[in-house]
């Protein structure tokens, strides 16, 4: 008899929460007006994304002036350093002007602008690659009139931050042109017949477009690149991509509104060559099915959002995902470690002392949330009455710790304590912690631990399921706060009339004190690397966090104890994976969703 195949095992189930109208997607009717608008009030944007939130308010406008691709051009030459090689009223010869003027505007724009000039600088005088050339051509030539047509005969043609609206038949005399960028204007819509059929690459990122119907079948056939980057595009102009040129290979659709992934996906799969896409900005590219749902649609992709795509991150034919995990993802909070924390004071007796992280994310607080859709209340935090019960107890400060702060603060008396480690007197500055105090702004912390040289806590140390993808989207532009907290519980113990009452509040009095604040500017997240991790010690005299790029913090070892040199091994060899801790406070912690993994 042949052997009995071993019963296979079903599947775990993968439990999630259920996704109705009682997540963060509903909006009842009775919602209270501009509510959206207050729970993004008081959010600290990244400087990126401060920038394209002044450029998206202007785009909503309805006074923008109207302004052709030709004004635009011109405008752009005159404000230009080539603007005096164009002037034919000058008195200057052309080689004087090349010799003498051009030098001294680069010489100037180098040595005494900052930063902030110099891409200003860069952004005004980067309307073609050979522009320098075609000056130089016509100094040697001396004819001054060859500048024009040379211009005409370029192969790059850039018209940035120029408040364009429209394109005109300006642009037909161009007719060599291969790429076209017209970013950061306001142009609404396309008129496909003024550009030159010659066109591979055409970049119209930060503008107000809100669909491609109109022009997308009238683009040149052989065009190879668009650019939609920061637009306002969002689910109703989905198809509208059913028409755009089936030659195109790669498609920029990144920082834009669109929320359903598979229809999108859909209509892409149509264009046979695309082998480059960007997603990633939109609420789509955060949900947890993310990736292996565009790698199953679109077998044909090489690149998603500037990654490459490799055979191990493609799935399986017979992958099926769950509708939730197009709707939803989980953000994950990570503390890898934190260490050289001072070491605090030996509690009092019935005293527990611990430490743990609190972060801010006040976008992805439901009870925020709730908050400020039917309430109008301009402050967040609100207070509790107080019991009936006259014997209500409020929360003690220990008379100790009280005692001590001010002997040190005073500076009157020395205690143990200071004796101790002057780094731990900010153990002594310790604040009640109120409990009828109720605030409607995010704060969620971490698991509790002792100290130790090295802390490590649980992970991930704090979880959240997020059905609003806009929110979770937005977070991850936004500057999230980091605090660590060594707080002090004390347990009250009633007494004997106290005992007697039914309302008594038993709740153990605490003091917290922050030991550490450190601000992290996310980034946009990668789909293969869907954590970002930051650094942070108190070296950096700054509450700023380093962005440790695409280096991983947690693969790092720190040990408390020197490590032994095993014998016929070099001393270099024993410790190049583990370290002793640093003597400065530093934290690394890390920030990403939940993603459906190969």
């Amino acid at each position: 008899m042949p052997p009995k195949e071993a019963a296979k095992k079903p599947a775990t189930a993968i439990a999630r929460p259920p996704i109705s109208d009682s997540s963060l997607m509903y909006i009842p009717e009775d919602a209270v007006e501009g509510f959206q608008e207050r729970i993004e009030t008081g959010i600290e944007w990244t400087l990126i994304e401060k920038g394209a939130l002044y450029h998206r308010t202007n785009c909503f406008k309805d006074d923008i002036p109207s302004c052709t691709f030709t004004e635009s051009l011109n405008t752009k030459l005159e404000n230009s350093i080539y603007q005096t090689f164009l002037d034919n009223e000058s008195n200057i010869k052309l080689e004087d002007k090349w010799e003498l003027l051009l030098p001294i505007a680069l010489w100037d724009n180098e040595k005494f602008s900052n930063e902030e000039g110099k891409i200003c600088f860069r952004s005004a005088n980067n309307l073609t690659e050979d522009m320098d050339k075609i000056i130089k051509n016509a100094v040697k030539a001396g004819d001054q009139d060859g500048i024009m047509k040379d211009f005409y005969l370029v192969d790059v043609l850039r018209v940035n931050d120029a408040k364009m609206t429209e394109l005109d038949n300006g642009l037909k005399k161009f007719k060599n042109l291969i790429t076209l960028t017209l970013c950061g204007n306001y142009i609404s819509d396309i008129d496909a017949t003024c550009l030159p059929s010659s066109l591979r690459t055409l970049e119209l990122q930060a503008n107000r477009i809100k669909s491609v119907h109109s022009f997308a079948e009238h683009l040149p056939n052989d065009l190879l690149y668009l650019g939609l980057s920061r637009n306002l595009l969002n689910d109703d102009s989905v198809e509208g991509f059913s028409h755009i040129p089936y030659n195109i290979t790669v498609l920029d659709l990144s920082d834009n509104d669109i929320y359903q992934l598979e229809p999108l996906l859909e209509i892409l799969a149509r264009l046979p060559n695309l082998s480059a896409l960007h997603l990633a900005g939109n609420p789509c590219a955060v949900c947890a099915g993310y990736a292996r749902v565009t790698l199953l649609k679109l077998p044909r992709l090489r690149w998603l959002d500037s990654r490459e795509i490799l055979i191990t991150d493609r799935p399986p034919d017979t992958f099926e995902p769950h509708p939730d995990d197009l709707r939803a993802a989980y953000f994950n909070f990570t503390i890898f470690r934190i260490m050289s924390a001072p070491q605090p004071p030996k509690p009092e007796k019935g005293a527990v002392t611990t430490f743990h992280i609190e972060l801010e994310l006040p976008l992805l607080d439901p009870i925020r949330r709730a908050f400020l859709m039917f309430r109008r209340n301009d402050s967040l935090t609100e207070m509790l009455p107080p019991p009936e019960d006259e014997e209500w107890m409020t929360p003690a400060v220990h008379p100790s710790s009280v005692a001590r702060s001010k002997s040190i603060v005073g500076n009157t008396t020395t205690t143990d304590l200071e004796l101790e480690s002057l780094e731990s007197d900010i153990y002594n500055h310790l604040v009640p912690v109120n409990s009828r105090e109720i605030r409607h702004y995010t704060i969620f912390e971490s698991n509790k631990i002792v100290w130790n040289k090295v802390m490590n806590f649980q992970e991930p140390a704090i979880k959240i399921f997020c059905p609003d993808l806009v929110a979770l989207r937005n977070t991850f532009r936004s500057t999230i706060t980091v605090r660590l907290i060594y707080s002090v519980s004390i347990t009250v113990k009633p007494g004997k009339a106290e005992k007697k009452s039914q309302t008594v509040f038993k709740q153990p009095a605490e003091q917290r004190v922050t030991l550490m604040t450190a601000k992290c500017a996310l980034r946009r997240l990668d789909w293969s690397q869907p954590s970002q991790h930051f650094h942070w010690d108190d070296s950096l005299e700054s509450d700023e966090a380093i962005h440790w790029g695409d280096g991983d913090l947690s693969i790092i070892q720190y040990s408390q104890a020197p490590v032994k040199v095993t014998k016929g091994k070099q001393e270099s060899e024993v410790g190049s994976s583990r370290q002793l801790p640093p003597e400065n406070l530093t934290c690394h912690f890390g920030f990403g969703i939940d993603t459906l993994r190969a």
